[in-house]
């Protein structure tokens, strides 16, 4: 199995546990797989898993020998590429490239105009895509919005047209069943130019998770078999909440949802070994005075921290990440302390594949200024984590020496040379009090809420291909139809 002298050094190197505790924590994913076991709802996995050597009882109960595990972990990639629409190389998921995108199936968004909380429309779903199609940090987009004004039963495959027609940025997307994903997949097959096309160079990403504690469903299992049988990659990470769903202790969590994410894998590489899995998962306690599970928690993002390390360290696989959310419910202060707080320590992680962008409400709530101002935060963190270099040119010693004592370096040719390397901002105020009370006094907020409205007025995305787009609403008007 890959160890971690294999994998490219954490340029940040930071680490939440050691060696020692990772191993602690596989060991005990794999006593709990041995021991306890996993619900697995679907008949074709049971099969390939007591075919493999694990124990099957009580009609879907699977205990699983740790070498079954191990062999899966060494079959599955620890590499992804992703792909723009246009099928150019977007996002290479590996080692420590951190991407970030937003998040999806929100019931609710703060209004642009308003600033009220509504119902989220599929209106919502074209508009952050096309806002994150017009921002240079966002790279993939989900859908944001679960579109309350169209019929539940094919909102997905509304959503995923809404986002293919507004951003040619990766999509990870949900689908509600295998009929939906068979949709969604096909309007994927139609742009890219084919099965094998899309296979090679995918756009798309699902995301899915089995139901904590321990349990694989029969929907999630039927769409993990159909992504695997058309070569397409996706997360199947868990979402537990800890003190409801989980234990209530970091370690006994972590070690539950990793043996839910193992078992996972070892179907998914038992039905084809090297099928493409994103490893990782998330999950907060729940706050007992509330009932609510916390979203911006430390202890969810000592979870991810965890888990970005177990992939990276322990099994080198490539990492499903967290970042950019809050739980306040307002585009606030607390909102952009705790979404700065995500993205700073989800860089420091590695993690690949980062989603939630955007997010408050603890999840039910998009924000549009949220979404405009993680992507100022983003840059600002990339640019910390980039470091400087020590080199003859940055040590400036001839620069220093023809200055000298008591003169400037304004006019110098060295300044001139790198001065356009410092870092600026899009939001964040860098002038002189006169100028901005001269500019009306401009917010952080207030000019995420202009820039979001430009760019959802102004910004257009290339469009399909001419006569593809009736294609892809033809797949959506025959969903519709079997309603």
């Amino acid at each position: 199995m890959a160890r971690a002298e294999e994998v490219n050094p954490n340029p940040s190197g930071f680490r939440l546990l050691s060696d020692s505790q990772l191993e602690q924590i596989h060991l005990a994913s794999l006593e709990i797989l041995r021991r306890t076991g996993v619900r697995v709802h679907d008949a074709e996995a049971l099969e390939l898993l007591a075919a493999a050597g694990c124990v099957v009882t009580d009609g879907d109960l699977v205990r699983m020998p740790p070498g079954v595990v191990e062999e899966a972990l060494d079959k599955a990639p620890s590499r992804i590429v992703l792909c723009s629409r246009t099928g150019e190389p977007a996002m290479y998921l590996e080692a420590y490239r951190s991407y970030f995108g937003t998040g999806s199936d929100l019931p609710n968004t703060l209004d642009l105009e308003t600033g009220e909380r509504r119902p989220s429309v599929l209106a919502d779903v074209e508009q952050t895509a096309r806002l994150v199609d017009s921002l240079p940090n966002v790279e993939f987009v989900m859908s944001m919005a679960q579109a309350s004004d169209v019929p539940a039963a094919t909102s997905d495959r509304k959503s995923f047209l809404a986002m293919l027609t507004n951003t040619i940025k990766p999509i990870v997307f949900t689908a509600w069943d295998e009929h939906g994903l068979a949709d969604i997949i096909a309007m994927a097959q139609t742009v890219a130019g084919g099965r094998d096309e899309l296979a090679l160079s995918p756009f798309l990403f699902a995301y899915l998770e089995p139901t904590s504690p321990l349990q694989h469903s029969d929907v999630v299992m039927r769409k993990m078999m159909m992504m695997i049988d058309h070569g397409l990659p996706f997360v199947y990470a868990p979402g537990p909440v800890e003190g409801a769903s989980a234990p209530i202790t970091s370690a006994g969590s972590l070690a539950m949802a990793n043996a839910e994410i193992l078992s996972g894998m070892a179907i998914a590489q038992l039905k084809k070994p090297g099928t493409p899995v994103l490893f990782g998962s998330g999950s907060g306690p729940l706050d007992m005075r509330t009932a609510l599970a916390t979203y911006s928690s430390p202890e969810f993002m000592h979870h991810c921290m965890a888990m970005a390390e177990l992939g990276h360290y322990r099994y080198n696989l490539p990492v499903w990440g967290f970042s950019g959310c809050s739980d306040s419910k307002l585009a606030d202060h607390q909102a952009s302390i705790e979404s700065t707080i995500w993205i700073l320590w989800t860089a420091l992680s590695g993690a690949n594949l980062v989603h939630d962008l955007g997010y408050v409400e603890s999840g039910l709530t998009c924000s549009y200024e949220m979404i405009v101002l993680c992507d100022e935060i983003v840059s600002y963190v990339r640019r910390l984590m980039d470091g400087f270099q020590i080199t003859p040119e940055t040590l400036a010693l001839d620069a220093i020496d023809e200055v000298g004592p008591g003169n400037d370096y304004l006019g110098h040719a060295h300044t001139r040379r790198h001065f356009r390397q410092v870092w600026q901002p899009r939001l964040l105020d860098r002038n002189t009090y006169q100028s901005w009370e001269a500019a009306d006094k401009p917010t952080a907020f207030g000019t995420a809420r202009e820039i979001a409205q430009q760019a959802i007025e102004e910004h257009q995305c290339d469009p399909l291909p001419g006569g593809m787009l009736e294609e892809l609403q033809a797949i959506v008007a025959k969903a519709d139809a079997k309603l």
